[in-house]
């Protein structure tokens, strides 16, 4: 149904000879149409992502919508108060390929930004709900899975505000994703051979499984069997970041082979969603297997997306040397002296696992670096000059 506008014009009239004024108010009624997917049968396709990375989304948009009338209980009356708040509602629909798929929306502007989301099962034939059927799957969150699914059939996705207020201006993306197959690299065997660094990768690890079990080596956390990488060390220090979405995730490094694992270094906060990181110092030659899963040797746990990157601070400091960056004593017993024509702005230090022990901003052509109360061994400082980096090997006395 279309939303009637009515402007009221003002005409003026003035007659010369007479010096008369008439004055004439007209109405003017505007017709503004709804989305063209007000109503079910007009339902807009969502394309079915092969995983959960929403490559392909669609737009949607509540702005001039009219309710369709359709009930909205909801599964186990979770949607029991929404009913007098379906008044602007627009639908979706897709058709199953797996028996479990992912309703998401994101980039929600505009008001109400909260909305509820109905799901109605259009069997193998498509058909549209009547006015007395109910959903067969109701969400406050705008993410969520669906299950029990029938392959073929036409689920109807009906997207409304959590408001009963009219005149809604919400803009959203909608997506469905799927349950994708067990990456490549699912198992050690068939870790991703990195051949080159820096190295960046996002990956949909959702169908990983645990192969053997957890993996619990000495030294390192016990860990789910994620997914793998190796990377072949080139005597630099080796950074590795992943940036999960809305999952806990680990990072575990080993030397060894698949099954005879000698820890080298791990990373895991203990929270959903943080960045976790690490890095290590690489002997030239060594294999060096990388393991990303959730961090648990007692629960399997679904890993997730992430953003996954890779990269190698060969031990240099020629950009530095440019900038007449120097260091001395080496070994050191107590303080580290650095110099340079240009400011030196970050100094990093890194025990020989790679694990960051200090670091120090500045702005500055002198630095300290103050030593005194670390054990004897080596050691490894990275340097910022004036924007170039360099990485050197010290020896603690």
């Amino acid at each position: 149904m279309n939303r009637k506008t009515t402007h009221r014009l003002l005409i003026v009239f003035f007659f010369v000879f007479s010096g008369l004024i008439q004055v004439y108010a007209e109405e003017i009624n505007n017709s503004i149409a709804p989305p063209t997917n007000d109503d079910c049968v007009n339902a807009i396709t969502l394309t079915v992502n092969p995983d959960y990375l929403c490559g392909t989304i669609t737009s949607g948009t509540l702005l001039d919508a009219t309710p369709s009338g359709v009930g909205t209980d909801g599964y186990l009356g979770s949607c029991n108060d929404a009913d007098t708040k379906a008044n602007d509602d627009v639908w979706f629909k897709f058709v199953a390929t797996q028996t479990s798929h992912k309703i998401e929306i994101s980039n929600i502007l505009g008001t109400p930004n909260d909305l509820y989301v109905n799901v109605f099962d259009g069997g193998a034939s498509g058909s549209c709900p009547s006015d007395s059927d109910f959903p067969m799957y109701c969400s406050d969150p705008e993410n969520f899975d669906l299950a029990s699914l029938t392959v073929g059939n036409t689920y109807f996705v009906r997207v409304y505000g959590n408001s009963a207020s009219t005149g809604a201006t919400t803009t959203f993306d909608i997506c469905v994703g799927s349950m994708p197959s067990a990456p490549a690299n699912d198992e050690c065997a068939n870790a991703t051979e990195i051949s080159s660094l820096p190295h960046n990768v996002s990956l949909d690890a959702s169908a990983a499984t645990n192969n053997s079990g957890f993996i619990t080596t000495s030294g390192c956390m016990d860990i789910n069997d994620g997914v793998w990488f190796k990377v072949e060390g080139d005597g630099g220090l080796i950074s590795i970041t992943a940036a999960p979405t809305s999952w806990d995730v680990g990072i575990a490094v080993y030397t060894g082979s698949c099954g005879s694992f000698t820890c080298v270094e791990d990373s895991n906060s203990g929270t959903i969603g943080i960045t976790e990181g690490l890095s290590f110092a690489s002997t030239t030659g060594v294999t060096y297997y990388i393991n990303v899963g959730y961090p648990s040797g007692t629960l399997n746990e679904s890993e997730g997306v992430f953003d996954l990157v890779i990269t190698s601070s060969t031990l240099s400091i020629d950009e530095v040397l440019d900038k007449g960056f120097v260091y001395y004593p080496n070994p050191v017993d107590k303080v580290l002296k650095m110099r340079a024509k240009e400011n030196i702005q970050q100094i990093s230090l890194y025990s020989v696992l790679g694990k960051e022990i200090k670091r120090v901003y500045q702005d500055d052509i002198k630095a300290d670096l103050n030593l005194d109360n670390l054990p004897s061994g080596t050691y490894f400082v990275k340097v910022f000059v004036s924007g170039s980096s360099g990485t050197f090997k010290i020896l603690k006395k």
